[in-house]
């Protein structure tokens, strides 16, 4: 397989596989069985599997409320039985096209949001002139450059191009690669759940308020169990069409400014630094329209412009200008960091006794980031940020590298209960 640049590894196919001589037909399917068997595992995720149910469920619902919302007429045989017949409409036909257009439509831009993924740094990536290289983060878990725009995800284990954030419901990050896959589903989402629950709630007033319900129950929302179904139905539809949408317009409003989730908090951070220094920041890569910065993402070919390596920036800028901002942060940030000593041993569970023992703290640590930080009492964390009863902090620590030959130095990062550790100022005081 040292012919393969295997840099899309959860895409199915052979598209994103790129052939060099003496590679054989073998090797080809080799490669796409194993492509194809790495979509399926993220696939079998909660978030997947959910959003799958939702789709599954309002569907369902929705198109058994819109055909049994059309006129019937009922007949009583003489011995006393009774027997309904639909009467479809051009109406009904029209309504239950339009719904089963979102529907599939979402269905589509999910499944292709998953399987296209956000597309990853190559780790042989480097920049053209060597002189570039101290403009650029170097990522220690991928031992490779990041690219302009591109972050590290400790789910995916990888460099993401143009990261945004990472999606549980597609379970994997959204990126350059499936960003605007990501956008469409997101937009018939929360179309499809809104067309369907007022479907939903057309029946339902007709069930209860309209003199011929009796039809529509008997036929087939006679079981209480179905009714049920059917009010929940209607509360799953409602509720994300409201979630959904809310995420949409957040998402459309980045996307105006060309920016993602990421880099409007560094954004945030860079104009508070620039401000306290009375100096001016640009950010690089907003076009200055919004037509212009909206195309780079959404367009006709449902993927974003560019290789996802290289952007169009604005004049006084280059292709480095957001990386060195991002660097002088770090630093900026190092140099804020306060040292603290662990007195108390924490093993990044939420259910570990320090935290069940203190049930303010399991309340709260729900709410919190989902990346946690195991101490050790004794050990010295660099902390650089502070809620009221929890920590943010990291420690360098020793560990075997790939070749299992010699130990290296790898920086572990997270949040920690706050009374584990003890401010090394404060403990020289007492």
């Amino acid at each position: 397989s040292s012919g393969i640049n295997a840099e899309w590894p959860l895409r199915p196919g052979i598209h994103a596989l790129h052939f060099s001589q003496g590679l054989t037909g073998y090797s080809i399917l080799l490669v796409k069985m194993t492509s194809i068997s790495k979509v399926m595992i993220r696939f079998i995720h909660y978030g997947p599997l959910l959003a799958t149910f939702i789709i599954i469920l309002v569907t369902i619902m929705t198109v058994l409320c819109i055909i049994f919302s059309t006129p019937i007429s009922g007949i009583t045989y003489p011995d006393g039985t009774k027997s309904f017949k639909h009467h479809p409409t051009l109406s009904a036909f029209a309504n239950l096209t339009i719904f089963l257009c979102l529907s599939l439509l979402t269905t589509y831009h999910f499944l292709m949001s998953m399987i296209h993924g956000p597309g990853f740094v190559k780790k042989s990536w480097k920049p053209e002139r060597k002189a570039d290289e101290s403009k650029l983060q170097y990522c220690k878990e991928c031992e490779a450059f990041k690219c302009p725009r591109s972050h590290h995800c400790r789910k995916c284990q990888r460099c993401v191009l143009k990261m945004d954030h990472h999606c549980p419901w597609i379970n994997c990050c959204v990126g350059h690669r499936n960003h605007a896959h990501f956008l469409r589903f997101l937009f018939y989402a929360s179309s499809g759940c809104f067309y369907g629950g007022i479907n939903i709630t057309a029946v339902l007033i007709k069930m209860l308020f309209d003199s011929h319900r009796n039809f529509v129950l008997i036929f087939y929302f006679n079981k209480f169990g179905r009714f049920l179904t059917l009010i929940f139905s209607m509360g799953i539809a409602y509720g994300v069409a409201i979630a959904v949408g809310f995420l949409l317009v957040m998402q459309l409003r980045d996307i105006s400014k060309n920016t993602t989730n990421i880099e409007a908090w560094i954004i945030r951070k860079a104009e508070w630094r620039h401000e306290r220094q009375k100096t001016t920041f640009i950010y690089p890569y907003n076009l200055g329209s919004r037509w212009k910065n909206l195309t780079q993402v959404l367009n006709i070919t449902n993927f974003a412009k560019g290789d996802g390596y290289t952007w169009p920036v604005v004049a006084g800028t280059d292709q480095y200008t957001f990386t060195v901002e991002q660097l002088q942060q770090k630093k900026f940030k190092k140099e804020r960091m306060i040292e603290h000593t662990i007195v108390k041993g924490y093993n990044a569970r939420c259910c570990s006794f320090l935290v069940l023992a203190n049930p303010l703290l399991y309340c709260i640590c729900n709410g919190l980031d989902d990346r946690y930080l195991a101490v050790r009492e004794g050990e010295t964390v660099m902390v650089s940020r502070y809620r009221k009863r929890w920590l943010y902090g990291s420690v360098e620590r020793e560990q075997q590298d790939r070749n299992g030959e010699k130990l290296v130095p790898k920086e572990y990062s997270g949040w920690f209960p706050r009374l584990c550790a003890v401010e090394m100022a404060e403990k020289k005081t007492k």
